[in-house]
Formats: structure tokens, C-alpha cells, sequence
């Protein structure tokens, strides 16, 4: 989780226009965080948010989103990821529904649709990130399923 935070960290600054501090950060670190700069660099433009705190009323949910902002010119909701190993997309179900909560917190908060999500995943020992885009309401039934099964167990 720590390395996890370290490369979320730079990705955030690096959206900031601040520059690194490398002798803070590990070989690894930037390697990771390489790998994420170049799709940033070839994807991402015209920042709505980031690091954000958002809640929706609706979902009963709370949380602080990563990114809000154009991923091919698509207003998205993008997340950054690190792992150890290639991911399938049935093993980041739950990375896919907090962005769809994500996505429907920032509509409620400023009426602004955001129909695609973008996980962004760097992999150890991997030329490039992976990459998930993925329609918004994808998610949402299983997030809103996950959502009642929780409301459920703890008698909310």
C-alpha cells in the first residue's frame, strides 16, 4: 500500500504541474510512475477535479476521487492503481463500481454527466500500464447490489 501511495502521490503532482523531488522516490517508484506519465501525457486533458472530496445523497456514499477530467476527450472518472501482477477485469469489479459511485457523486454535485471510467493500473515488470474503460453504468447495478447487501448486514 505504501508504494501504491507513493505512485498516486506523483501522479497527483504530476497533474499539479509541481515537479518531483527523485531522490525521495525509488528506481521502481519511477518506473511505475513512467509507465502512468505516458498515458496521462497521450489521454488526459481539460482537469475538472482531483483529489476531490464527493458525496452523494442518493448512493449514501462518500469518498475522494482521484480524477475527474477528459480521458480522448471523454469527461471521466479515472483511478490510479498499482499491482504486482496483470489484472483481469473480473478481479477489479470493485475498482469499477467506486469509480460508477464516483461518477454519479460528481452528477449529483454539479449536474454534470460522466458516463466513462478509466482505471489505470501500474504493473510491476510491465512496458506499459492496463488500462480499463468502461461505461459508467456498467457498474452500477452490482454497486447499488453491493450497496443493499451492506445496508443489510449492518441494519442501516
Amino acid at each position: 500500500t505504501s508504494r501504491g501511495t507513493r505512485i498516486h502521490t506523483m501522479c497527483e503532482l504530476y497533474v499539479d504541474n509541481i515537479p518531483l523531488v527523485k531522490k525521495v522516490y525509488s528506481y521502481l517508484d519511477l518506473e511505475m510512475f513512467n509507465q502512468i506519465k505516458k498515458v496521462l501525457d497521450e489521454h488526459v486533458d481539460n482537469i475538472h477535479m482531483q483529489e476531490e472530496r464527493l458525496y452523494s445523497n442518493y448512493l449514501e456514499l462518500a469518498g475522494t476521487v482521484d480524477l475527474i477530467a477528459e480521458y480522448d476527450g471523454k469527461l471521466s472518472v479515472i483511478d490510479f492503481k498499482t499491482s504486482t501482477k496483470i489484472k483481469d477485469v473480473a478481479y477489479i469489479k470493485g475498482y469499477l463500481m467506486q469509480a460508477s459511485a464516483y461518477a454519479i457523486m460528481y452528477e449529483e454535485r454539479t449536474g454534470i454527466p460522466v458516463n466513462q471510467t478509466v482505471i489505470i493500473i501500474g504493473v510491476d515488470d510491465e512496458p506499459v500500464p492496463q488500462v480499463f474503460i468502461q461505461k459508467r453504468d456498467a457498474y452500477v447495478p452490482q454497486l447499488l447490489e453491493t450497496r443493499k447487501r451492506y445496508k443489510e448486514k449492518y441494519g442501516i
